[in-house]
C-alpha cells in the first residue's frame, strides 16, 4: 500500500528497511520511523514546524487542554471505522491526537502518521509505537491509490487531490479547523484590533460533507508557561511582531475559549 517517492512503485518492508522493485531503499531509523521524502519535495533541510514550536506544542498538549477535541475525534473514529481499517494522521505534528485515538479505539485499526517535520515524526514514533510513521509531504503522500480507509487532518495544510487519491471510495476524512472564537481572549491582549476566525471546512473534490459541528469550551490557563506554550505553537505567533508577542510574557492566568470546527467528509 506504500509507494516509493522516487519511482512510485510499491515499497514493502524488508527487515530494517523498505524497498521497491527498482531497489530504492529506505532505512527504518532506530526511533522507528522512515524518511519517505526527497530533498526536492521540501523547502529546507529542517522543513515543517521548528523545534520551538514543537516543544511548545508538546508542553501544552500534554496538559490535556485539547483533550475534548481528541475525545471527539476518537468517538468519530469508533463511529465510522471497522476492524481492519487503515487510518492516516496527515500532518501528525507531535502525535498527540493520534496517541489518544490509539488509546481510545474500539476497533482493530492500523494507524499511519505522516509529517514533513522530522523532529515531529520522531516524537510521534516514540509515543505511538503501534503506528507506522513516516517523514513525508501531505502534498505527495507515500501511499498507493485507494490504500486508506480514512484520514484526519488537524490544523494542517492539505491537498484535495491527494486525499481523493489515497482514500478509497466510501472512506472518511476528519478535518479540524479553528472555530470563529478560537483563542479570542488571547487575541484581545495581543492585538489592537482582535478578529474572529473565518469558520471554514475544507474545499474538497470527490468528497461529500457528512456532518459538521463545533466543540467549544473555556480553558482555565493558570500559568505563564501554559499561556506562552499555547501562543508559541500557533501560526499567530510567527506572523505577529515581537512587541505584540511580548504582551503575554507577564500574564499568569486567563480564561480562554477553545473553539474547534470539525468536518466529516465521505469519499464518493
Amino acid at each position: 500500500m506504500l509507494r516509493c517517492p522516487k519511482c512510485q512503485e510499491r515499497i514493502v518492508k524488508d527487515g530494517k528497511r523498505y524497498v521497491c522493485n527498482n531497489n530504492h531503499s529506505y532505512d527504518i531509523a532506530k526511533q522507528g520511523y522512515v524518511n519517505l521524502i526527497l530533498a526536492n519535495q521540501k523547502s529546507s533541510v529542517n522543513a515543517g514546524d521548528n523545534v520551538e514550536s514543537l516543544n511548545a506544542r508538546e508542553r501544552f498538549l500534554n496538559n490535556n487542554y485539547y483533550k475534548p477535541l481528541a475525545d471527539s475525534l476518537t468517538s468519530l473514529l469508533n463511529k465510522y471505522f471497522t476492524d481492519g481499517s487503515c487510518f492516516l494522521d496527515a500532518g501528525c505534528g507531535t502525535g498527540y491526537y493520534l496517541e489518544q485515538l490509539i488509546k481510545g479505539r474500539k476497533k482493530d485499526i492500523s494507524f499511519y502518521a505522516v509529517d514533513i517535520s522530522k523532529k515531529g515524526v520522531m516524537i510521534t514514533s516514540k509515543k505511538c509505537t503501534s503506528a507506522t510513521c513516516f517523514v513525508g509531504n501531505v502534498f505527495r503522500l507515500p501511499f498507493e491509490e485507494g490504500a486508506l480507509d480514512g484520514a484526519m487532518s488537524v490544523f494542517c495544510p492539505y491537498s484535495s487531490k491527494e486525499f481523493a487519491r489515497v482514500i478509497k471510495k466510501g472512506g472518511y476524512l476528519f478535518a479540524v479547523t479553528p472555530g470563529k472564537n478560537h483563542l479570542f481572549q488571547l487575541k484581545e491582549i495581543v492585538y489592537e484590533t482582535p478578529y474572529l476566525n473565518a469558520e471554514e471546512g475544507y474545499n474538497l473534490e470527490q468528497f461529500e460533507l457528512v456532518e459538521q459541528f463545533n466543540i467549544t469550551y473555556t480553558m482555565n490557563l493558570d500559568s505563564n508557561e501554559d499561556i506562552l506554550s499555547l501562543w508559541r505553537m500557533m501560526p499567530y505567533y510567527h506572523t505577529t511582531s515581537k512587541e505584540d508577542n511580548s504582551k503575554l510574557e507577564s500574564l499568569d492566568r486567563i480564561d480562554c475559549v477553545a473553539d474547534f470546527f470539525i468536518s466529516v467528509y465521505k469519499r464518493c
